[in-house]
């Protein structure tokens, strides 16, 4: 009898701990694109190495993209890109997701202005991004796609440093699906 009980205590200690699961979701291949205009001609970057993470308890969204990793299709561009010291090509931003309850519950879209601090070397900005967190249902797994589009200035986040002839504003735009699980 005795064993049985420690066997049913056992089973609920590991069933708790199975319920509360994981809470810290990422992709390490999240897709970029970015458009700015440089000496009045439009520039299209874009990156299939961005960094998201989901941390489902504090609801913070950080995320890094390596300039290196950006195909520009500009040859000038894409020299002043790779002469950047390593430290300098580093671009990490984070923000909270202002949104109450969206991890116990499928829910409709959510669209929210979503303020992100951005940081570059050694500036930091903030930006407010126009974001919307979808949930859907793939078959067997539970989808969080986040999708953000927000303009930068280039003189708060360093490009028109080593960037002649950028224009002031730099617009981003990504959609990513940042975690997948079995339930919500």
């Amino acid at each position: 009898m005795m064993k049985i009980k420690w066997f049913i205590l056992l089973l609920i200690a590991f069933n708790s701990s199975v319920v509360k699961g994981q809470t810290l979701y990422r992709t390490t291949e999240g897709h970029i694109v970015m458009v700015a205009e440089i000496y009045d001609e439009q520039v299209i970057a874009e990156s299939h190495q961005l960094l998201i993470q989901l941390d489902y308890d504090t609801k913070e969204i950080s995320g890094k993209l390596n300039l290196k990793s950006l195909d520009v299709g500009n040859g000038f561009l894409s020299e002043q890109i790779s002469q950047l010291a390593n430290d300098e090509s580093i671009i990490t931003f984070s923000g909270r997701i202002p949104v109450d309850d969206f991890i116990s519950q499928p829910h409709s879209p959510i669209s929210f202005n979503w303020p992100i601090k951005i940081i570059t070397d050694e500036r930091e900005s903030q930006v407010v991004m126009n974001a919307t967190l979808k949930h859907f249902n793939g078959g067997e797994s539970i989808a969080c796609l986040l999708s953000a589009t927000g303009d930068l200035s280039t003189k708060e986040v360093g490009l028109a440093s080593f960037i002649p002839g950028v224009s002031e504003v730099l617009k981003v735009q990504f959609t990513q699906v940042i975690l997948r699980k079995n339930t919500l």
